[in-house]
């Protein structure tokens, strides 16, 4: 291969990986404007000729120096942010983009679904661009047509199988394309975050599927931004940031990089028990402490009444911990600054998984709790809470505030202060809640 192929066999190589990236990059030349685009071929002779010199472009790194193999029959999860690189890196395994530098070697007929709208030609109907996906991949009209039945029965888009694509919704367009991608028998499965736009029903039908397909031992790429999908799906992943791979291992610590990461970009701050000052004064509330650590007036009477400085994550006993077991007590400790005497502050908190789905939130305010005035100055509060969840990765937000005439006003809030990591209880289902079922049966 030289150095820019991208190969592709229509065989699996026993034993051997069936995709392979060496070194791959990509970048793409940014121009100002549509006309810089136009000159830029004719650079040399508007320089000579004219005294022209048309701006150059600026250079955009999507992809840099990215490297991993993928076994025959393995799942892997990437995941990043938006703008990570994540789709290019998918369209330059399909083929449908080629790398600036690197190599793609891609064993086994590939089946993709990449971000909606490609694919499909929006002129034609469902049922034709089913039999053009499947010519595209090597199989013929009779295939196709044997396959139809069972590809227009997942999809369950009724008569709008014989309509234009272009009159189909989001969800239409997804169903069809993804029954099309997993009815063709593929070596390799890759699919991008098209399923998103699906219903939660269809996303359940897909991943049941998907699940289908990895005991046949067929090898996936999925791209995703929910940590739980990469946790719960892949043997692998992959976590792309600014187009260069950070990591390539076990799936939960990539997702512990990714949200660790993801502390430091959103604002969230983590401390140590040796950054917290002996208290002064400690007044105790039902389920909420606030203690007065330092009583240092401020004169800064710009800017919010009181701001959380720092958060700390810990157990009863005030071991700083971000791994429990269900039951176990987690305390909250958040160290604050507050600029201007408060009458009546408000201290909330906020349990949401990593999609960002709020799953629990509650406020000193509307438990009804009492929580007594503050003075300027550095101060503690923490929040005490029985932890029964099932096993899942909980993300943490923290809110400061104080009521005036009835109605709440933020002062401070960090919306992703931590995450803790609850740890699986043996025969006790799946999902958020944690109701420890009895089964009784006569």
């Amino acid at each position: 291969m030289t150095k820019l192929e991208v190969a592709t066999t229509g065989r699996m190589l026993d034993g051997k990986s069936v995709v392979s990236v060496r070194s791959i990059g990509k970048t793409f030349h940014i121009y100002s404007k549509p006309a810089d685009r136009l000159l830029r071929p004719l650079a040399n002779q508007l320089r000579r000729l004219f005294k022209i010199n048309p701006r150059p472009p600026r250079l955009f790194h999507a992809l840099q120096n990215v490297s991993f193999n993928i076994s025959p029959g393995e799942t892997v999860g990437i995941i990043g942010r938006n703008g990570s690189g994540k789709s290019t890196l998918l369209q330059i395994i399909v083929g449908t983009l080629r790398p600036t530098e690197g190599s793609v070697e891609v064993n086994g007929r590939v089946s993709a679904l990449l971000e909606l709208g490609a694919g499909f030609n929006p002129e034609f109907t469902g049922r034709d661009n089913v039999y053009l996906a499947g010519a595209i991949i090597g199989l013929g009209a009779a295939e196709m047509s044997a396959l139809m039945p069972v590809i227009e029965k997942f999809a369950d888009i009724g008569e709008y199988i014989d309509q234009p694509v272009k009159t189909y919704s989001s969800g239409m367009y997804v169903r069809l394309a993804f029954s099309v991608a997993i009815h063709v028998s593929p070596d390799i499965l890759v699919v991008d975050e098209a399923l998103a736009v699906g219903d939660t029903a269809f996303q359940t039908k897909c991943l049941t599927r998907i699940r289908k397909m990895q005991a046949e031992g067929v090898s996936i790429i999925l791209v995703t931004h929910s940590t739980n999908t990469l946790l719960e799906y892949c043997d692998r992943g992959i976590y792309l940031r600014h187009g260069q791979m950070v990591l390539d291992g076990a799936c939960r610590d990539v997702v512990k990089r990714y949200a660790d990461d993801l502390v430091d970009e959103e604002g969230g701050a983590v401390i140590y028990a040796d950054e917290i000052e002996a208290a002064q004064a400690v007044a105790v509330v039902e389920n909420a402490e606030v203690a007065v650590i330092v009583d240092t007036p401020s004169q800064d009477d710009v800017g919010p009444a009181s701001e959380i400085l720092a958060i700390e994550m810990c157990d009863d006993t005030g071991k700083s911990r971000t791994t429990f077991t269900f039951g176990e007590r987690l305390v909250i400790k958040v160290k604050l600054r507050v600029h201007r005497a408060i009458e009546t502050p408000c201290y909330g908190v906020q349990i949401k998984s990593v999609d960002d789905i709020a799953l629990w939130a509650g406020t000193t305010q509307n438990m009804q709790i009492d929580v007594p005035g503050t003075k300027p100055g550095l101060h503690e509060f923490r929040w005490d809470l029985t932890l029964n969840f099932t096993g899942n990765r909980y993300v943490i937000a923290v809110g400061v505030g104080d009521i005036d005439s009835g109605e709440y006003h933020r002062h401070s809030r960090v919306p992703y202060a931590g995450h803790i990591d609850v740890l699986p209880q043996p025969h006790s289902g799946h999902g958020w809640l944690a109701p420890q079922p009895l089964f009784i049966s006569s």
